[in-house]
């Protein structure tokens, strides 16, 4: 198989996978990047926006954005800081947790769909080969960066490309 062929494959799978995703979320009443959100809270209740934002990786505005939409679906609410009444404390409400659950077993779903029919070892050569690639490609700036802030540095060239 010649590499342009692999990456093509890749790059079909990435862009099923997207659709899939999409269409998961659709069915959830969500919207792009309101699961990481949500999963943020749940994981560290009581942080502020600030921190959600900082470690997603996200802007402030995007932040404010998606938690105003969170807010009034119900499934996120802000409460004053006791030590600062200037600052607010995010908490996922009953149905915010529902939400989040619901959204974590129909993304297990699809993992689950994706890799039917592949044993153990070929899932682990699998992420094997992705790790070897990813080294092959890495540099020190980008070797530390997590999925989403990876994500977020492709965004941001792809607005840059769309300037020039």
């Amino acid at each position: 198989m010649e590499h342009r062929e692999a990456m093509d494959a890749m790059h079909r799978l990435q862009l099923l996978m997207r659709i899939r995703g999409r269409g998961v979320m659709a069915q959830l009443g969500m919207h792009t990047g309101q699961p990481k959100l949500l999963g943020f809270i749940d994981a560290h209740p009581g942080c502020t926006q600030k921190e959600a934002a900082d470690e997603l990786d996200i802007t402030p505005a995007s932040a404010a954005a998606s938690l105003k939409r969170l807010e009034k679906a119900g499934w996120v609410e802000r409460r004053p800081d006791e030590q600062d009444a200037r600052r607010n404390r995010l908490y996922l409400t009953r149905e915010g947790e529902e939400k989040m659950l619901a959204g974590q077993r129909a993304f297990e779903a699809l993992d689950e769909r994706l890799f039917s029919g592949l044993s153990e070892q070929e899932v682990e050569n699998f992420c094997r080969t992705c790790q070897s690639m990813f080294d092959n490609l890495a540099d020190d700036s980008c070797r530390h960066l997590t999925v989403w802030k990876l994500a977020e540095r492709a965004r941001e060239q792809d607005k840059e490309g769309a300037k020039t």
